[in-house]
């Protein structure tokens, strides 16, 4: 399987906008899709636009014909107590609509690819539902694999996991922090290179296997969220 025709849902700022750029500049296809018309005319070339939790959301992005989607679509926002609003809004997007076109993808395209994230490997305080839905992500994303390889689809699932990106999430911290276009670069040679599961950076993969292992009596006495 090669990339050509790349969809790039959330495009229009922080990591999917580098990503089209990026995409372009390496002479891929890259379709723009994301929801604020003003934003996608500034990328210009191809662009759809797209909310991802609409009704009309898979036929849209059948009708682009890509053979690798990248679900890049996210929504988080912290606060000191837990907002209803804000978790249902972030369960919408980053639970229901990814699931809708991960099932999706199962048999209609060669390769897609989720961001994730590494806040996504333990829970963590005052996300309102975006570190558990990172979870679901990186859970779900493990079991199309599995579905994948033992049931014969001819999809590649490919679990991304960003550390702290120089965008409007991205603010809790200057820890590791990377440029948009840097993230990019790196999502586009793993993409390439055939990973199945990326830290983005690839210098989180040690902040991964820290959380992974530290003991729950002592990751619950550390804030971090």
């Amino acid at each position: 399987m090669g990339m050509k025709r790349i969809l790039v849902i959330g495009a229009t700022s922080g990591i999917g906008r580098a990503l089209v750029e990026t995409a372009r500049a390496h002479g891929y296809e890259a379709v723009a899709a994301g929801r604020r018309t003003a934003l996608l005319k500034e990328i210009g070339g191809e662009t759809v636009e797209l909310d991802a939790t609409a009704p009309d959301a898979l036929e849209k992005i059948e009708a682009v014909g890509a053979d690798t989607v990248i679900f890049n679509a996210g929504f988080g926002q912290r606060s000191e107590t837990p907002d209803w609003a804000l978790t249902e809004q972030t369960l919408r997007l980053n639970v229901l609509a990814f699931e809708r076109v991960a099932q999706w993808a199962l048999t209609h395209c060669e390769t897609f690819a989720a961001t994730a994230s590494v806040a996504g490997l333990r829970g963590l305080e005052r996300t309102n539902g975006y570190s558990a839905s990172k979870a679901y992500m990186i859970n779900a994303m493990e079991g199309y694999r599995r579905l994948a390889r033992h049931g014969g689809f001819p999809c590649r699932y490919v679990t991304l996991l960003p550390g702290f990106v120089d965008t409007e999430m991205g603010r809790a911290s200057n820890f590791w922090k990377c440029s948009t276009s840097e993230a990019a670069f790196c999502i586009l040679k793993v993409l390439e290179r055939g990973r199945s599961v990326a830290y983005v950076t690839p210098r989180w993969r040690w902040i991964g296997v820290l959380m992974r292992l530290m003991p729950r009596a002592l990751f619950e006495r550390i804030p971090l969220g």
